[in-house]
């Protein structure tokens, strides 16, 4: 018997029947626990005074405590296997979620742990193989509204189990809309994948279910309706719904979190332009490839930035309208550019642009479109109609299309080709075209790009109910299996707005149908990555890297601002007010809020201005959300807060005082 067997022996005999209730006993412990830290505001360049009512923190803050928390529970060593302390949602975003902390003194090992099988759904089984004797161990997978039953084993390292115990963990009911918003409504075979991952729509939500339409993962936070952006290591972008900026058109979020699925924020990142629809890894770990607007013009939705993942910086920026000429520029989202993949090895990007009906491969390096996809006629006379493919065999176009990917189907392509797929939505009411063909069904769309003759070949096509915006795809090679993922219905079918279906490849069968109440933004196939989660955070980097637009020192009040009035009851009762971290907010409709001011007795005045762009879109002119003024470059002292509103300035009765940390 190994050292460890004999250390732990009696723990085995003993804790084999012990249930935790963890609802009522391991919180409150941690609770208590918590006191013994200091606060998490140190993350913050100012320290403030402020009579604005609403003062809230970011989510990175309460990262930054509870990983400070847990580095000194296990240096307490309070907690062993025989007294597990398991924290419910543990970053409070992520309700699922659970993260189970001791140690194993003197005693290295790793930990498995199996969820019981709930409603159809069998045993789901993970293991943290880091073997160490610090463990924080995170607990995806949970059913809500129950009494999750868990095992939790030791193990060495050639997997011999040399302790278990059983406990409980509680999860809440979720809330609407994803409570009960799956349902199976067809499968003639099990499922390709063990999970998927949903986001985004206008109803909003962030969950993943298992194949049998068990809810296994939620967040309590709804991001803006592209959805979050998820990584190949379970890690995602959770753009802020409510924190954006001004734009001719749609507000872009200028607030991104790095997340995982317990909810942990790695990083929160601030960019002047915002980003929409679609974000990518160059690789893993590596810089983030996103889509954002020019905005030093009229138009919206035509950029491709890539982001440093350390510093946040924005270190390259391509828009599409230096690569077309002016024949499709009729409305400021003439490109709307909503997907992107990456090709490491040749430095290059396929888009989807859906205003125009066309899938580009651009050269980043080069800055030049290498090919390009679409009815040669469209392009006929332009600036580009030399880099349109030419179309062998039987073709149907695709009109407005989404989700444009490469497949990877487990081999390598000859050299010169490229398989891609899209999901192409089928409608044309962005740009009328003569040849659409009317049908009311949408597509799964694969084809075969042979580079060196500049053809396109359309391989497969799998028709769906008509999904009218958003929606994507997935291949799974392992099964030969395509996912059809169609995030919006109009008018619901069979009283679902979504649905996903799996098709075999070679037959074109559905195999499998799973209905959704709620519309989202796009869907992907996951597993929970709990060897990344269990691993603790690095704080002495930059948890909150990038920069929005900074406020302007004026050189002398301005007239406006001497002879503002108070702000009325009718404006005050339109707006709110409140400090984000270095930040000060003001949520108001869309361009509504036009300046923000702060300004002392000494006439010194720094002003943040949101009047370089205007609104031509009724659709986007009732968003509201909040616009942020930065604090951190403005020097300390005391200040008060007055705004332009509708052409209007107003003082305010809030003041901020703040002072620079050392």
């Amino acid at each position: 018997m190994n050292t460890l067997s004999k250390v732990l022996t009696p723990i085995k005999k003993v804790v084999k029947k012990v249930v935790l209730n963890t609802s009522t006993c391991s919180e409150g412990r941690f609770t208590k626990e918590a006191k013994k830290f200091p606060y998490k505001s140190e993350l913050l360049v100012n320290s403030y005074n402020s009579n604005l009512e609403d003062k809230t923190e970011p989510p990175v803050f309460l990262t930054y405590w509870k990983e400070r928390m847990i580095e000194g529970l296990h240096q307490n060593g309070e907690y062993s296997f025989r007294n597990i302390l398991v924290i419910n949602n543990p970053y409070k975003i992520s309700p699922l979620s659970a993260l189970m902390v001791f140690n194993t003194i003197g005693n290295p090992c790793k930990v498995e742990y199996t969820i019981k099988g709930y409603n159809g759904s069998g045993d789901y089984t993970k293991c943290d193989e880091t073997i160490t004797t610090l463990h924080r161990v995170p607990v995806l997978g949970l059913y809500e509204g129950r009494f999750n039953p868990v095992i939790v084993r030791l193990l060495d390292g050639n997997n011999n189990v040399i302790a278990s115990k059983n406990i409980k963990i509680k999860t809440p009911v979720l809330n609407n809309p994803v409570h009960n918003c799956i349902k199976i409504t067809k499968s003639s075979r099990p499922f390709s994948g063990d999970f998927i991952f949903a986001s985004g729509g206008y109803q909003g939500g962030v969950y993943g279910f298992d194949t049998n339409g068990n809810i296994r993962f939620a967040l309590n936070r709804v991001p803006q309706y592209y959805g979050v952006y998820l990584f190949k290591d379970g890690r995602f972008l959770f753009p802020e719904k409510k924190m954006r900026i001004p734009a001719y058109g749609n507000a872009h979020t200028v607030i991104t979190h790095e997340m995982d699925m317990l909810g942990r924020v790695y990083r929160t990142y601030h960019q002047k332009k915002g980003m929409h629809h679609w974000a990518i890894e160059k690789e893993p770990g590596g810089n983030i490839l996103g889509l954002s607007s020019s905005m030093h013009d009229t138009y919206m939705e035509n950029s491709i930035i890539e982001v440093d993942r350390i510093t946040g910086e924005t270190v390259y920026e391509l828009s599409m309208n230096d690569l077309f000429d002016d024949t499709y520029k009729t409305r400021n989202d003439w490109a709307h550019i909503n997907s992107i993949d990456y090709i490491p090895a040749e430095g290059c990007v396929v888009v989807s642009m859906r205003n125009i009906h066309t899938i580009a491969k651009i050269n980043l390096g080069k800055r030049e479109i290498v090919w390009l996809i679409a009815k040669p006629e469209f392009y006929k006379g332009t600036n580009v109609e030399d880099k349109v493919l030419k179309p062998v065999g039987g073709h149907d176009w695709f009109f407005q299309q989404h989700g444009i990917q490469i497949v990877h189907d487990g081999t390598d392509n000859d050299p010169g080709t490229l398989r891609l797929m899209l999901f192409d939505n089928h409608t044309a009411n962005r740009r009328p075209v003569k040849w659409f063909d009317g049908k009311e069904k949408s597509y799964v769309c694969f084809y075969t790009v042979d580079e060196k003759n500049r053809t396109v070949r359309q391989d497969k096509r799998f028709e769906t109910p008509l999904s009218i915006t958003r929606s994507n795809s997935e291949y799974n090679p392992g099964s030969n299996t395509v996912l059809a993922m169609c995030a919006h219905f109009k008018p619901p079918v069979d009283d679902y707005n979504a649905k996903f279906y799996e098709f075999d490849y070679n037959t074109g069968e559905c195999i499998n149908e799973i209905s959704c109440l709620t519309d989202y933004f796009s869907a992907h196939t996951f597993d929970f990555n709990i060897q990344s989660m269990a691993q603790p955070l690095q704080l002495d980097t930059d948890m909150m890297p990038g920069e929005l637009a900074q406020p302007v020192c004026l050189e002398e009040m301005p007239e406006e601002l001497k002879t503002a009035g108070s702000m009325t009851n009718e404006v005050a009762d339109a707006l709110k007010f409140r400090r984000y971290g270095d930040l000060i907010q003001v949520y108001a409709t869309d361009h509504d809020l036009e300046k923000i001011y702060l300004y002392n007795d000494d006439k010194i005045v720094y002003m943040q201005d949101f009047t370089n762009t205007t609104q031509p879109l009724k659709v986007f002119k009732t968003q509201a959300y909040f616009v942020s003024m930065p604090l951190q470059n403005i020097p300390a002292g005391s200040y008060k807060l007055a705004i332009q509103y509708l052409s209007k300035t107003y003082t305010t009765d809030y003041e901020i005082a703040f002072e620079k940390r050392s």
